[in-house]
């Protein structure tokens, strides 16, 4: 008899989110939100990602956390890969491992669901690739969103 095993073991948190495009003429658009650091006027560029609620699927965390953060409704078009961060637990004081996995969204339509999210997005904005590159915050981010544009074009 297999053992089955939980794939999910070596992970304290899993999370999901999007990389959205669209079409702007002939240029393709990325949404990437401004989120508050920690130390005052700190700000960070990201994609939208955000826990697990419950019983979710990955889309259904990653459809629900670009409506919050983004704004915005989104379709799924596919998976793009997933990246772990280490980041530190001030609750546990401890360092924990979370697994992002992110996927491909197209832009479907404006949302007017209020954001309920602990993070503090601060604004959305539409960027070119050039332009994304410069500002987000996660070198992983700049690399799935070179994968994400291969796949667009």
């Amino acid at each position: 008899m297999v053992e089955k095993i939980d794939k999910d073991l070596y992970y304290d948190e899993r999370s999901a989110g999007g990389l959205v495009y669209k079409r702007d003429g002939k240029k393709i658009m990325w949404l990437v939100v401004k989120t508050a650091g920690k130390l005052k006027g700190e700000t960070f560029y990201k994609f939208p990602k955000g826990h697990m609620i419950g019983d979710e699927y990955l889309k259904q965390t990653a459809l629900r956390e670009v409506e919050e953060e983004g704004r915005i409704k989104a379709k799924v078009v596919s998976k793009l890969g997933s990246n772990n961060y280490i980041i530190w637990d001030h609750l546990a004081k401890r360092k924990i491992i979370k697994k992002v996995t992110f996927f491909l969204m197209e832009y479907a339509e404006e949302s007017r669901l209020k954001h309920f999210d602990t993070e503090m997005v601060m604004d959305r904005e539409w960027l070119t690739l050039e332009e994304a590159i410069k500002v987000l915050a996660y070198d992983s981010e700049k690399v799935l969103l070179k994968k994400a544009m291969e796949k667009v074009q």
